[in-house]
């Protein structure tokens, strides 16, 4: 799995990470830009989501992931080489299209992976482990893009590119987890496999509510993410310092994926419910931060990160046990279709919320959001009175 964990860190170290709205700024574009470039990404995401799970299965996912991390290289590139509006949005076309043909056809391949060598129930130990190393490369990208931004433009997007390439490589050294197919299976045989396989997805008893709950859930804990700098800033943390403080909060996330495997009390399988306590308890801190707003609980923020990373990986292993090998990919490519579609609603919904309410009141919500979600998935786990067989 060395191959996979390098393919893993040098995905998500990209020095440009935390200065690239700042570099846009610099070269002339405004908020209205900046967000429409941003919908450029995610249109671009969702187009290339379910498309690329299909094609993975049917043909590589190996090659899927060495394909995504070349056009997110060469979108750094781009950056560089055309800063201005239209070099930007297509550098997130690539960025987009890499983004969906690699975040549900990774965990496929590492599901099989493991599977092949009769290791599936490590699935949650080892994703917890790439949730770990991700975290780590987004830490130091966000500790040092800054310092390298002030010295070279060109640097950070050379570095971020590089580091997609070395991606890349480490790709290639992953073994095959499917036969690849010939362009006649690819038009028959292979599409009915895995148009079995979602629908028998779908079928499994709480399938679809989990999925919907634990996208309200887990999308609201992303998009905190996006707005945590401006957290930070808000309880007086000095700019110069704002790196140690999202590096920081992504080492606890770190820390909470790769524990997940170590919480037996939290499977649903034998307990089930409790992930839902889990959650709710996440959310509660989250409530309590935004109702009195005092840097005494700056832990509880930090805190409700670590948990819900936690809990992220724990679901994912539930919805992996049930699905087939044989549309893997392409199930995972809709889950996370459906948690983009959501996060692209909520973002919108949480920029009026900020706009009428206030910091605090996103918190807040959040919060209570967060709650709502482990109520629902209480809920799915009380409705499943039958044991459901693992997918061969």
């Amino acid at each position: 799995m060395s191959a996979f964990l390098g393919f893993t860190f040098f995905a998500d170290f990209a020095l440009v990470y935390p200065v690239y709205v700042i570099f846009f700024q610099q070269q002339g574009l405004d908020y209205r830009q900046i967000s429409w470039l941003l919908a450029v990404w995610s249109v671009a995401a969702l187009i290339s989501e379910i498309p690329a799970g299909v094609i993975a299965d049917s043909w590589s996912r190996k090659g899927m992931l060495i394909i995504g991390m070349i056009l997110k290289s060469l979108g750094f590139i781009v950056w560089m080489v055309r800063p201005d509006a239209t070099g930007f949005a297509i550098g997130f076309i690539l960025w987009g299209v890499q983004e969906g043909s690699s975040t549900g056809v990774s965990e496929a391949w590492l599901y099989d992976a493991l599977a092949q060598d009769d290791q599936a129930e490590s699935y949650v130990e080892l994703a917890g482990r790439r949730g770990l190393y991700q975290r780590i490369a987004v830490a130091l990208s966000v500790l040092f893009g800054g310092a390298v931004f002030s010295l070279s433009v060109s640097a950070v997007m050379i570095i971020s590119a590089v580091s997609m390439g070395i991606s890349a490589m480490c790709a290639t050294l992953l073994p095959e987890t499917r036969h690849r197919r010939s362009a006649t299976r690819i038009a028959s045989e292979s599409y009915s496999e895995i148009q079995n396989t979602v629908v028998t997805a779908l079928r499994v008893p709480g399938f679809i509510p989990l999925v919907l709950f634990a996208a309200f859930g887990l999308v609201t804990y992303g998009i905190m993410d996006e707005y945590d700098f401006i957290i930070g800033t808000s309880y007086g943390v000095p700019v110069i310092f704002i790196g140690l403080w999202g590096g920081f909060r992504f080492l606890l996330e770190g820390i909470g994926a790769a524990i997940a495997h170590r919480l037996h009390w939290l499977n649903p399988e034998s307990h089930p419910g409790m992930i839902a306590l889990w959650i709710g308890g996440a959310g509660i801190l989250l409530v309590i931060v935004g109702l009195f707003q005092r840097a005494i609980l700056i832990p509880f923020y930090f805190l409700f990160f670590l948990l819900m990373a936690a809990a992220e990986i724990i679901i994912d292993g539930w919805i992996q046990d049930r699905v087939s090998s044989q549309g893997r990919a392409t199930v995972a490519s809709v889950v996370s279709f459906v948690y983009e579609v959501m996060g692209l609603v909520l973002i919108l919904l949480s920029g009026v919320l900020m706009y009428r309410g206030g910091l605090y009141a996103l918190i807040l919500a959040a919060g209570i959001a967060v709650c709502v979600a482990a109520i629902g998935i209480f809920w799915v786990f009380r409705k499943l009175t039958a044991p459901v067989e693992r997918a061969e």
